[in-house]
């Protein structure tokens, strides 16, 4: 069934990548008009990005790029609505749901009495604030894995299959709790190990799939938007509050500045040559999970065959190179395009429109409601709201998540079989023949 009417036009449009991509847009136009006297006072640095043409020029040829991308896979692979096939189990539903739920939940509760039992002073830290420490502790250790991402992408799955199995009582409560637990395992690992890049992904992702999935109700949504984006943002403050206070920091402003505004003002920098990344041009920003996920290198030494340094030291250069540039050191990032153009220089823009065109992939595949999609999509969706943040597309995270959707096709082409009805309901239009799948 595919799904065309009003509401669900609107709910669709508002998470599709181009909204997605002009939010980020905004943020950046605001960075770059900020008043220079209120940020030098806030970060004592100067102000690069205050109305900078380059940096506008830029920034907006990538953010050009990257439409473009998904623009053209629209074009060729068009896909009207959403798509909300029935779908026949070979298992019970709830069998079928809370199998992998399972499996990911025992998998990620065992990382996260591994990272207790690797820090026994993990709780006194916490509350003396001991961040910086706590976080130097953990982040490196290898044998703590990235369960917690192995399991979001199967909570994001659970959830968007739970609802179109239309499972309700007692079978539907079961599922829920199984999620709730899930998520809650998820962003406790995130906490534990203080790596805010994993925890916005899981709030995010979690959003966009409900928004998705509430597309496909017939009840008016006006109020429940304006209910849902105060939840979500009070949500997202808590939890950088949390994180902000274990990490020792007091200055709320200043730490909102050093993740957004500052970022931008890396990026001006890196335009000008002021600042230059140690290993930028060796393809560390482009493609990072090359030379950074164990499990990979296990298999193959992408890092040694590279010649790239430890993570250690490609992160510490990062703040060496603030100096230089007269930038404080307590804001490295350059912004997903400020890194790749540390990587490639003003052939960015190119790169980007590659990264689009993968996006383009990504949504069409969620609006078929494969799993590729609904698996990959929260995570890109992600990425292009944390344009001022990280190139964070083909960091460590994605492998796991591809590992994921590899995992729940095979599952699904055992358990499940996808029944397209010929005739259209009241409130859904007749399905499109001859829709391929991903």
């Amino acid at each position: 069934m595919v799904r065309r009417d009003g509401q669900t036009a609107f709910l669709t449009k508002a998470v599709s990548p181009y909204a997605l991509a002009l939010v980020s847009y905004a943020i950046f136009l605001l960075a770059w008009s900020f008043p220079p006297a209120a940020y030098v006072s806030y970060m004592d640095e100067p102000d690069y990005i205050f109305m900078d043409m380059s940096a506008l020029a830029f920034y907006s040829l990538c953010v050009i790029s990257f439409l473009l991308g998904v623009w053209l896979l629209d074009l060729l692979l068009p896909v009207a609505g959403l798509n909300d096939e029935t779908l026949v189990c070979r298992l019970s539903p709830v069998t079928f749901l809370l199998i992998p739920l399972g499996f990911g939940l025992v998998f990620s509760v065992i990382s996260n009495i591994i990272i207790i039992r690797s820090a026994p002073d993990l709780f006194r830290l916490f509350l003396e604030q001991g961040g910086a420490e706590l976080k130097t502790e953990l982040q490196f250790q290898s044998a703590l894995g990235m369960a917690g991402i192995y399991l979001i992408g199967i909570v994001w799955w659970a959830t968007w299959r739970c609802d179109q199995l239309n499972l309700q009582g007692r079978q539907r409560r079961l599922v829920k709790i199984a999620q709730y637990l899930a998520t809650a395992s998820v962003i406790l690992s995130t906490i534990l190990k203080l790596v805010r890049g994993e925890l916005m992904p899981v709030i995010i992702g979690v959003a966009i799939i409900y928004l998705l999935r509430k597309s496909f109700r017939a009840e008016r949504q006006g109020a429940f938007l304006v209910k849902f984006f105060v939840i979500f943002a009070s949500s997202v403050l808590v939890l950088f509050l949390l994180g902000s206070f274990v990490r020792g920091t007091t200055d709320l402003t200043k730490d909102v500045f050093a993740y957004t505004i500052a970022s931008y003002n890396r990026l001006a920098a890196l335009l000008s040559g002021r600042l230059r990344y140690p290993y930028g041009g060796r393809g560390i920003y482009l493609f990072s999970f090359l030379g950074y996920n164990n499990m990979l290198n296990m298999v193959v030494p992408f890092r040694d065959i590279l010649r790239w340094p430890s993570f250690m030291e490609y992160w510490q250069s990062e703040f060496r190179a603030m100096g230089p540039a007269g930038l404080t050191e307590n804001a490295i990032w350059g912004g997903a395009f400020g890194y790749i153009f540390a990587d490639i220089g003003w052939l960015a823009p190119f790169f980007v429109f590659f990264e689009g065109l993968l996006c383009g992939v990504v949504w069409r595949s969620v609006k078929l409601g494969r799993p590729l999609g609904i698996v990959l999509y929260p995570w890109f969706a992600f990425c292009i709201l944390f344009w001022f943040g990280m190139n964070s597309l083909f960091e460590n995270k994605l492998l796991p998540l591809v590992l994921d959707v590899l995992g729940l096709a095979i599952y699904e082409s055992l358990c499940l079989r996808y029944e397209t009805p010929q005739t259209s309901l009241s409130k859904y239009s007749a399905a499109e023949p001859g829709i391929p799948a991903y």
